[in-house]
């Protein structure tokens, strides 16, 4: 019996060398099968705001329409923060405020926006900064702190200090580095706090990094990332089938226990015998 909570950790910017290099408490859990872990070719353009819309809505770029990070207005699409809210369920969103503006209200207005608290909205309750250097610990300890506050069904958190790092400094650079230790060293700490409350747990990424500072291209380092699953129902350990950012939808969706909407794709994530219906 599964409880369909989730947390959903996207670490923006994070490239697929630095995720098996430095992510050690994920790959320790893919290394004894108590998580999954499948290598992600980003849909293009490798930037961050059509990726969230494409990760949300399992639609590409082409038929979403947000083609570059200049467009701010809300989503058009059958996001999963609207499906959430049809099946009654319950979200909390910690965030860059590019999300409050694809799913909430558009353009933000920081003296508004910041702290939202809706029960009839797409997303229960959040909390959205404007800073990409807003510390990422301190957006691990708020959201542990609105969990134990409150029940979810749904908790979507995303950090940006690896992407900050990223642009100043290239993914060669200590600073890259130690931005995915810092996010390692946060998700050994709520993790286990998480599935001792019942949540299944995915670990993903909108895009990667050059060393030069840059992504939106279609170089495998600008578009290669990892996505890390913890859930009884997926077969645990390495995979060798290479997935889309057009699958976190859909998985996000089976997780939840919630219908998909026809737009979306269907799984290719391996589950145990007993779980291989897909909704």
């Amino acid at each position: 019996m599964h409880n369909n909570k989730v947390v959903f950790i996207l670490l923006d910017g994070l490239q697929s060398y630095y995720a098996k290099e430095y992510l050690g408490y994920l790959e320790h859990l893919c290394e004894y099968k108590k998580a999954a872990k499948y290598e992600v070719l980003g849909e293009l353009p490798s930037a961050s705001r059509p990726m969230y819309e494409t990760i949300f809505t399992g639609v590409p770029v082409y038929e979403h329409g947000i083609t570059n990070n200049g467009i701010s207005r809300l989503s058009n699409q059958e996001h999963i923060f609207k499906l959430i809210k049809k099946n009654h369920k319950k979200s909390l969103t910690l965030a860059y405020y590019w999300i409050s503006e694809l799913y909430l209200s558009a353009p933000f207005n920081k003296d508004r926006d910041i702290y939202h608290y809706d029960s009839k909205s797409n997303i229960d309750r959040g909390l959205f900064y404007f800073e990409d250097t807003f510390p990422d610990n301190h957006l691990y300890a708020l959201s542990s702190c609105f969990m134990n506050n409150d029940e979810y069904d749904f908790v979507f958190i995303h950090p940006m200090n690896i992407d900050d790092a990223g642009h100043k400094f290239g993914v060669e650079s200590k600073e890259y580095g130690n931005a995915v230790i810092q996010n390692d060293k946060l998700l050994s700490t709520y993790i286990p706090q998480w599935i001792n409350a019942g949540y299944s747990i995915i670990v993903g990424a909108d895009h990667g990094m050059t060393k030069d500072c840059y992504h939106g291209g279609n170089s495998l380092e600008q578009r290669q990332t990892a996505l890390y699953i913890i859930d009884s129902r997926v077969i645990g350990g390495y995979h060798s089938k290479q997935l889309t950012t057009l699958e976190f939808a859909p998985l996000l969706c089976y997780l939840l226990g919630i219908q998909p909407t026809q737009k979306m794709k269907s799984l290719e994530v391996e589950f145990n015998h007993e779980h291989k219906e897909k909704l």
